[in-house]
């Protein structure tokens, strides 16, 4: 993608910007996007406990934990600029939010499902094989040259167990089902969706609409 591309499927008032997290120059490509869709609906790839966490960092920012695999992914990704957590998309799309008194929802799953999603899909030989996987990582050459095709390589590496590809499959459908429900408002939707999950929304999505 260049620059604020805005992907849009016709017919449909839902309109995508593929985010890299942790990016901060993502920011300003969400606010620009807002600008140029004029939504009535922000719908993030984030669930809204989450969001509700957004909202409790911007009254009173506190220190964000990051797993291993997190700081690597920060340290990797800074090569395309400043790298920032929480995402400085999602505060950028409840920034706009509130400001536009815009709807704001997030479409993935809440803790319990996921939970529940991660125990039936993850199973120990995944966990075990994942944790001592953080060397070979470390390794790798990611050859990107954009910071959304490394968010992809990224995820490829990370997520190519069964069990965790299967994880972010459910995930996938997940947020598919949740746009596909705010469709039915016929609201002019921004999905600001991570850009390693973004494709297969989009098929997903036109995939059931065509039933």
């Amino acid at each position: 993608m260049k620059g604020n591309d805005v992907i849009s499927i016709d017919g449909l008032n839902i309109h995508f910007i593929d985010v890299v997290r942790g990016l901060k120059s993502e920011a300003g490509r969400v606010f620009r996007a807002v600008d140029k869709v004029e939504p009535e609906t922000i719908a993030m790839s984030i669930s809204n406990g989450e969001i509700d966490g957004l909202r409790d960092y911007v009254k009173e920012p506190f220190e964000v934990e990051m797993s291993r695999y997190e700081e690597l992914y920060a340290s990797r990704l800074s090569k395309f600029g400043d790298v920032f957590l929480p995402p400085p998309c999602f505060l950028a799309g409840l920034e706009a939010a509130e400001k536009g008194q815009l709807e704001l929802i997030g479409i993935d799953m809440d803790d319990e499902t996921h939970s529940a999603a991660y125990c039936a899909h993850v199973s120990g030989r995944d966990l075990f094989l994942h944790s001592i996987r953080l060397n070979f990582i470390k390794m790798k050459n990611f050859k990107a040259g954009s910071p959304r095709d490394f968010a992809i390589k990224w995820d490829r590496a990370v997520n190519n167990l069964r069990g965790f590809r299967l994880l972010e499959s459910e995930r996938e459908r997940f947020m598919t089902d949740e746009l596909k429900g705010l469709l039915k408002s016929k609201k002019r939707i921004l999905a600001i969706i991570d850009a390693e999950r973004a494709g297969n929304v989009r098929k997903f999505l036109l995939r059931e609409l065509r039933k």
